[in-house]
């Protein structure tokens, strides 16, 4: 795989790179392009304990200067000696021809002059720019990674180390570190054994590497030093498990170095002295791969190597103690038993053991699940047969972990993906038993998470995820509570949805209805029957719109599962299955004999085909027919079922009303009076009727309420209570005699709605009102009505304009007003406005609010009479109040946007008759050609 990234199109063409082995993980980080980079700091030598230094220096500037190419550094102020390795630089990122290995340390060597005298004089900026333009980096790689992988024949690796470990002073310089590493390790680690090498310099060449990411991760990071770490860590692991048991042993030291620099860096507080002003505190440390390492490092003590396995465990001992730091620094220190805890484990840190499985239980008690999950995910990688290591080891280690172990929901669903991920790849049999046991387990622990995994797994429910499935339903125990999590997942939303939560909707169905073709677990589904069967009925009922010849078929035709309508198809075979686990194949027989299924998929008979159902289940099943009713209660009662709450309402209704009614039955009271607020019209509309049949004999209990719902700003609301209050007036005329003022006023609001139906009912029920026997007390209501209903006698809704004019009738009647009881009956239309006027002295302003409201209707025929009945009242007023006859010009300016054209018309009219009349006296003629004139235009 090539390691060289390609250079700048100014610079000459690059050199090719030669291909080079890549562990799994360090190739997939190689996939990223490299970026330039953030910040620097002060670089130093980490003080801690570690092997002595004896790095040779790197090779001195040459005496005599060698003509060089021309470089355009003006910019930079440099000193000679640093333009000289600049020129150098750029002469041999521009050379085209090989390069011999005098030419590369001299590359090497100029690039740490530049380091070094440019941190001096603080111009990290512009060599930032400087080394970006010459990619000096990629070209460092690129020398690392020509370097012959079966030798070590010269200290060029030396020296590309340490020129890294001086780029990392200048900000910038190095910031996609992974690549970096991946060559590095690469170069170094895959060396041959070290009896095959120069001792000498293969260890200072080892000691370069560990002082470069020593000053890397911990003294010149470019990001936090977790993550610095996790990266390195990310890119060492895969050569731990390598067969090469050299860079194995090589991989596991540099994890040892690197530990040790970890807890010495890391402390149980922050110290805030100068000398430690690279501690951090270990309680706000996050290490992501330290399950991973420990994992990691304890399967690489079961390699029979002594070097291997005493870095190893050195690496377990600092890490141990990182964490021992952490979980003191998380706990309450005011707990004595926590107290007594942390003696005991510093006692085993200062003893230690070579035992890794009480280390592996020592560290597990410290873990967080996450970090248990990585262990347990490693071991299972260590558990296949192509792993390097022992697969009988790494079984163990799977089978302690889960002893304690207390799994989160993304760590089930971790485990659950890696199993079904990898068990095809394991065959040794003890391995396999342990894999068979967790999934029970596992099921057991967390239901929910273990269902949400196996369909996440697969959502098709294949039949490699079946297998998961009956592994983790093997415990009788946990049936339910799977199926119960089934349950939830089809209560969610409906089927078909393009979301997320739809997608579970499908996958928890397919998965049911594989389960339920198993009759063994019969026994455990029939305790959750009432529950499936409304949830899987629902299902149905809010299925997509299915075409009339699609609904007619579903149940005819073979079951594909590729059909457009497979989902609602398994669907409806789910419910034949659960009504044959619970022996009520009657039910099934009856269901396909009535052609009940094409009735509950259509999107106009869905309503009928419940109410046919629920006569079919009272008929031949009472017994779970109760059950589900029951279970509908609860559901309506105490909880909010968002989509779900208009088909329970309408199952719950019908079921009600085909059992009879019972004048006592409270909960089902309780259950209409709470769905009367609801958001649904249908909800309500069922309600009403519900509350309606329940106080069939006793309807004025209802009165209270009804007042309540005549406020109600939904016209469904106030309809229906209209209706209602119709009913409680034929029945219990008595009963509303105190609050006939109070109906009165209500009804007039009812007048002006946009419901055609509403304003027709209301207008009917006042004039009930009307003929009450105290009808004596609604004289104000009755005055008032007399202008809207005269208004509405010009709807061209036929039912509602009659209703009007009947109203008209008997309030005239009421008020004794005889001339317009007359007019109203022969519908005089012009001259009852005329008798209407007769009273402008006393009622001009209430006249003026009233029709003014009714230049806002939606009937065109509404405002012409409302812009008439103003151009009227203008006349009546025109001497009397000239203040008002503004007032009605006004509301006429505002009407001359009309969308009508003859209201448009109209308005103008009247707003000129009005304007010439306004100095005219009332003697002259003029006022009764303008008399006439509103005369002609009411006949017209």
């Amino acid at each position: 795989m090539g390691q060289h990234a390609s250079r700048p199109a100014v610079q000459t063409a690059p050199r090719v790179k030669p291909q080079r082995f890549l562990p799994p993980v360090a190739a997939q980080a190689m996939a990223g392009p490299q970026q330039p980079s953030s910040s620097v700091m002060e670089e130093r030598k980490p003080s801690r304990p570690v092997e002595a230094k004896d790095e040779g220096k790197p090779p001195q500037e040459p005496t005599v200067v060698p003509p060089a190419p021309h470089s355009d550094t003006s910019r930079m102020p440099v000193c000679a000696v640093e333009r000289y390795a600049m020129d150098n630089i750029e002469a041999f990122v521009r050379r085209t021809e090989p390069q011999n290995e005098e030419q590369k340390m001299k590359f090497l060597q100029s690039i740490r002059t530049i380091c070094n005298t440019t941190a001096e004089r603080n111009t990290s900026q512009e060599l930032r720019i400087f080394c970006c333009r010459n990619d000096l980096v990629e070209n460092i790689t690129a020398l690392l990674a020509e370097e012959p992988q079966e030798k070590l024949s010269s200290e060029l690796r030396l020296q590309a180390i340490a020129t890294i470990t001086a780029l990392s002073k200048v900000e910038g310089a190095l910031e996609e570190k992974i690549p970096l590493f991946v060559v590095c390790f690469q170069s170094i680690l895959l060396l041959p054994s070290e009896q095959d090498l120069d001792t000498n310099l293969y260890s200072k060449t080892l000691r370069a590497l560990d002082e470069m990411l020593d000053t890397l991760v911990f003294t010149h990071p470019t990001t936090s030093i977790e993550e610095e770490l996790k990266n390195v860590f990310q890119v060492l692991l895969p050569f731990t498990s390598m067969q090469n048991s050299a860079a194995r042993q090589r991989a596991v030291g540099r994890i040892w170095k690197l530990s040790h620099s970890l807890v010495h860096y890391c402390q149980e507080r922050p110290h805030h002295s100068s000398g430690q002003s690279r501690s951090i505190c270990c309680g706000e440390f996050r290490l992501p791969v330290l399950g991973q390492l420990v994992g990691s490092l304890i399967l690489c003590c079961a390699f029979q190597e002594d070097k291997t396995q005493s870095c190893a465990l050195n690496a377990l001992r600092h890490l141990y103690t990182f964490i021992l730091r952490r979980s003191r620094w998380e706990a309450q220190s005011d707990e004595q038993g926590k107290q007594e805890q942390w003696e005991d484990e510093h006692e085993f840190s200062l003893s230690w053991t070579t035992n890794t499985l009480v280390i592996l239980q020592r560290f597990a008690k410290h873990f967080h699940s996450w970090e248990t999950t990585d262990l347990i995910l490693l071991a299972l990688q260590g558990m296949k047969d192509c792993s390097n290591y022992n697969t009988q080891v790494a079984s163990i280690l799977m089978a302690m972990l889960m002893v304690d172990f207390k799994p989160m929901l993304n760590d089930v669903q971790r485990i659950v993906t890696a199993i079904h991920r990898s068990r095809k790849l394991i065959t040794e049999e003890k391995a396999l038993r342990h894999i068979r046991g967790i999934f029970p387990w596992l099921a057991a622990t967390n239901p929910h998470a273990m269902t949400l995994s196996l369909l996440h797994c697969s959502p098709t429910c294949d039949k490699d995820i079946w297998e998961l499935w009956q592994l983790a339903l093997s415990s009788v125990d946990v049936v339910p509570k799977m199926v119960q999590e089934l349950l939830h997942l089809l209560e969610i939303t409906p089927l078909g949805l393009e979301t997320e939560n739809g997608t579970l909707t499908l996958a928890a169905a397919t998965a049911l209805h594989e389960l339920l073709q198993n009759l063994e677990y019969g026994p455990q589904v029939r305790l959750l029957f009432p529950e499936l069967f409304v949830a899987l009925i629902i299902q149905l009922v809010s299925s997509e719109e299915l075409g009339p010849l699609e609904a007619a078929t579903i149940r005819e035709e073979p079951f594909r599962p590729s059909a457009p309508t497979s989902a609602i198809r398994m669907v409806v075979e789910a419910v034949c299955l659960l009504l044959r686990c619970t022996e009520m194949d009657n039910l099934v027989f009856f269901m396909e004999i009535h052609d009940l299924w094409s009735q509950l998929l259509g999107a106009a008979t869905w309503r009928n085909g419940l109410h046919s159902l629920a006569k079919v289940m009272l008929r031949n099943c009472q017994g779970q027919c109760r059950r589900i009713f029951i279970h509908l209660q609860k559901l309506l009662q105490h909880h909010q079922l968002q989509w779900r709450e208009v088909p329970a309402m309408v199952l719950y209704f019908e079921m009600w009303s085909c059992q009879g009614h019972r004048e006592d039955d409270a909960c089902t009271e309780k259950i209409f009076r709470k769905y009367i607020h609801s958001e649904w019209p249908e909800s309500r509309e069922l309600a009403l009727r519900g509350l309606q049949n329940l106080y069939a004999r006793r309807m004025q209990l209802l009165l209270p309420d009804v007042l309540l719902w005549l406020h109600d700003m939904r016209t469904d609301i106030k309809l229906q209570a209209v209706c209602l209050l119709r009913g409680i007036l034929a029945q219990h005329p008595a009963s509303i005699q105190g609050v006939l003022g109070q109906l009165a006023v209500q009804l007039l609001s009812c007048f002006n709605k946009d419901n055609a139906e509403l304003r027709r009912r209301s207008m009917e029920l006042f004039a009930l009102l009307l003929e009450a026997p105290d009808r004596k007390q609604l004289l104000p209501q009755a005055e008032r009505s007399l202008l809207p209903l005269f208004i509405h006698m010009n709807e061209d809704i036929p039912s509602v304009a009659q209703a009007a004019q009947n109203a008209l009738i008997h309030a005239a009647k009421l008020l004794g007003w005889q001339q317009l009881q007359r007019l109203a009956s022969t519908s005089e239309v012009w001259m009852i406005a005329d008798c209407l006027l007769q009273k402008s002295d006393r009622d001009a302003e209430q006249y003026l609010k009233q029709t003014v409201l009714h230049l806002r209707s939606p009937q065109a025929a509404v405002r012409q009479a409302a812009v008439r009945f103003l151009g009227m009242l203008g006349r009546q007023l025109k001497n009397e109040n000239q203040e008002m006859v503004l007032d009605i010009r006004k509301a006429l300016q505002g009407a001359k946007g009309d969308s009508e054209p003859a209201v448009r018309c109209l308005v103008q009219q009247t707003l000129l008759i009005l304007c010439q009349m306004e100095d005219v006296p009332p003697t002259r003629p003029r006022g009764r050609a303008s008399r006439q004139w509103f005369r002609r235009v009411w006949r017209e």
